[in-house]
């Protein structure tokens, strides 16, 4: 394995509030490592500990072999890219791209050539003499993405980068985030606090919460195989119900997890199968494609179901059918 990135029981308190605790995750070299938490989890206070913006209690942090915890923020050459863009307004698009090779003393001719060829790996082509004020959102992101690539870093840290813009944009944004961090094969860690943002950016996803990991690895692990109560329930819909045990003579229950594409809904006919549940429709979503189905159970457990409009038309469901519940896959509820 090749770990370029490595965060070691980092621990940090704001008067007294623990924000970390004893955090540790590695990102290995070239890869993208999405952080998905939500506010106030302690997501963009690790960013600000690796990039030297604060100094950690306790613990350490490594980059590409080297220790960097006492190295000042200015000699990381660590890029970090904000939610509000962090533009200075004053300046236009190209100096604010060459400015931190401008700090850097890099020569004119060197900071022209890479603001030309940033500006067309942004498609900003034309814009240079712009203002931020004079931009829309996505393109100041894109201004603020070429002035963190320009003094080539080791390490790109991105803060909700995208959070400030709506759905289309940030789709197309974070698409092309992919494709370029491929092109240059630079690692990145991505905070965010959206699901469907974290799964298609990262590479590898870390669910965090109350400033620890509970879980690190792929998008599909962490859907299928939550190890904890927290990412079972944290990523993705997940219900969570009481099952009758399949013991005639018990009368207990057990709670299990059931996500809602695993749910077979249709209209109660007179009778039920044992392996089915009874219910009625109380409501339901309309998502395009899919139907979001509202049921209440018998016992007063409250389910979503998935099912396709195709399939919810052919049924002729209605809000307030009466509905045979059958589960088609279900999992223990994990500890923690």
């Amino acid at each position: 394995m090749n770990t370029f990135l490595s965060v070691k029981n980092l621990s940090k308190s704001f008067y007294k509030e623990k924000v970390l605790d004893n955090l540790n995750f590695e990102v290995q070299r070239g890869k993208i490592l999405a952080i998905l938490g939500s506010s106030g989890c302690g997501k963009s206070t690790t960013l600000r500990i690796i990039s030297g913006l604060i100094k950690q209690d306790s613990g350490q942090v490594w980059l590409n072999g080297n220790r960097i915890d006492n190295t000042p923020a200015n000699k990381r050459n660590i890029g970090f890219v904000f939610q509000n863009y962090s533009l200075f307004p004053y300046m236009n698009v190209r100096k604010n791209v060459e400015f931190g090779m401008r700090i850097r003393r890099i020569t004119p001719e060197i900071r022209c050539k890479k603001v030309e060829e940033l500006l067309s790996l942004m498609h900003l082509e034309g814009l240079e003499k712009r203002k931020p004020g004079q931009l829309s959102g996505g393109q100041q992101q894109r201004v603020a993405l070429a002035r963190a690539l320009a003094i080539e870093p080791k390490l790109l840290l991105l803060d909700e980068p995208f959070g400030a813009l709506d759905a289309k944009i940030r789709r197309k944004l974070r698409r092309d985030l992919k494709v370029l961090q491929k092109e240059l094969g630079i690692t990145m860690v991505f905070v965010t606090h959206d699901q469907e943002e974290a799964f298609e950016v990262g590479d590898q996803v870390a669910i965090m919460n109350d400033g620890r990991i509970e879980q690190i690895g792929l998008p599909r692990d962490l859907y299928d195989n939550p190890k904890t109560n927290f990412v079972a329930k944290f990523v993705g819909n997940m219900n969570v119900l009481r099952l009758p045990i399949q013991n005639p003579i018990s009368k207990k229950e057990r709670e299990v997890m059931v996500r809602p594409e695993d749910i077979i809904i249709k209209k109660y006919r007179g009778e039920k199968n044992s392996n089915e549940l009874c219910g009625v429709l109380t409501s339901y979503i309309f998502l395009g494609p899919i139907i979001e189905a509202i049921v209440l159970l018998e016992n007063k457990d409250v389910l979503v179901a998935l099912l396709s409009k195709h399939q919810f038309i052919k049924k002729a469901l209605r809000r307030g059918d009466k509905l045979s519940v059958k589960i088609t896959k279900y999992r223990t509820l994990p500890k923690g």
